[in-house]
């Protein structure tokens, strides 16, 4: 059995990792002593090194941890990656449920992709781990170079400034923190080896039929031979972002503290006098904020600004359909979003 790691034993370079991360979770991610928190453990490098951090930092502000493993039976493998992260888990008396996802059928049924359909069920699955076990958030072993995936992965989708900056570091609305996101995925490794513990290596990473997988050994190979320091540079955009997404929530929240949108089941009216007067940069945010709240999703900046143009040259009637079965309608000056069961009319 691998004992449980001990923050004194670690060299001082992987002990200030440690305090580096503990830092990270106070200061930023506000993670409170006493709180309970739930892993999401693949088995993998990432995911595994968080599981040792954690219970490295654990005692300290009597935080509470359990595990949720996700089986997506996609491949053989894959309910042995799970026993290896219950059999850990038991090891360190840490609290661990393993999860199934029957992803082919979600593929099948939903017409979904496997990718996306796999990260839908998974993070359906989280939650209601989540919601059992009474945690606070779900915590994800995200690092550093995960960021510079992300953000390439959203601008090759169209997504718009401040999204581009990437995946966040708290996400409120589904109860996710990612306390590795300034954390170099070469000395998760090194803290592995040094407490002796191994990990589960994932043969689809390598599979390139996946677009994040091509990305991960194409192109961004090719971006860091031109800068050396590429992660570090996409963490400084990714920290520029946030600073701006942070400024822009307040403003829209001020914004409709003063004029309110129109809500009811399934719309979301932003009224003329909403919208009259106010800068571009504040209507395409608008627009976005009804977008998430309605699907959860995210609509490409190229509908957005078309969307944009057509209220500015008042074209009433026009239609436009955006991503999670969601149709914007212009009428009067007004636009309703609303969640649209049949095939668009029209599509921009």
């Amino acid at each position: 059995m691998i004992p449980v790691p001990e923050l004194q034993a670690l060299p001082s370079r992987l002990a200030r990792l440690c305090l580096d991360v503990e830092r990270f979770c106070r200061n930023s991610l506000k993670m409170a002593d006493g709180d309970t928190w739930l892993l999401a453990v693949s088995g993998g490098a990432d995911s595994t090194a968080l599981l040792c951090i954690m219970a490295l930092l654990a005692p300290q502000h009597d935080w509470q941890l359990h595990v949720a493993t996700v089986d997506h039976q996609l491949r053989p493998e894959s309910a042995a990656d799970a026993a290896f992260v219950a059999g850990l888990c038991r090891g360190w008396r840490i609290p661990c449920r393993i999860l199934t996802a029957d992803v082919p059928r979600l593929v099948r049924q939903e017409g979904l992709g496997t990718e996306e359909a796999a990260r839908r069920a998974r993070y359906a699955l989280l939650e209601q781990a989540r919601q059992a076990c009474g945690a606070a958030a779900i915590l994800l072993g995200h690092h550093r170079s995960d960021v510079a995936e992300d953000q390439m992965l959203r601008f090759l989708r169209g997504t718009g400034w401040p999204a581009l900056g990437g995946m966040r570091a708290k996400d409120a609305e589904r109860h996710l923190l990612r306390p590795l996101l300034r954390t170099d995925k070469h000395a998760l490794k090194e803290l592995l080896h040094c407490c002796g513990i191994i990990w589960r290596e994932d043969a689809s990473n390598a599979d390139t039929r996946y677009t994040r997988n091509r990305l991960r050994h194409t192109l961004l190979p090719l971006l860091r031979q031109e800068n050396p320091r590429l992660e570090e540079a996409c963490l400084n955009l990714w920290e520029l972002a946030g600073i701006d997404g942070d400024y822009w929530q307040q403003e829209l929240e001020h914004h409709l503290a003063r004029t309110p949108w129109q809500e009811a089941p399934g719309s979301i009216t932003l009224p003329r006098a909403l919208l009259r007067g106010t800068h571009a940069a504040l209507r395409l945010r608008l627009y976005h904020r009804a977008v998430a709240q309605l699907s959860g999703g995210q609509a490409r900046s190229a509908t957005l600004l078309a969307l944009d143009q057509a209220w500015r040259e008042g074209r009433g009637g026009t239609i436009f359909q955006l991503p999670g079965s969601i149709m914007a309608h212009l009428k009067g000056g007004s636009i309703r979003f609303y969640v649209e069961k049949r095939q668009a009319v029209q599509q921009s």
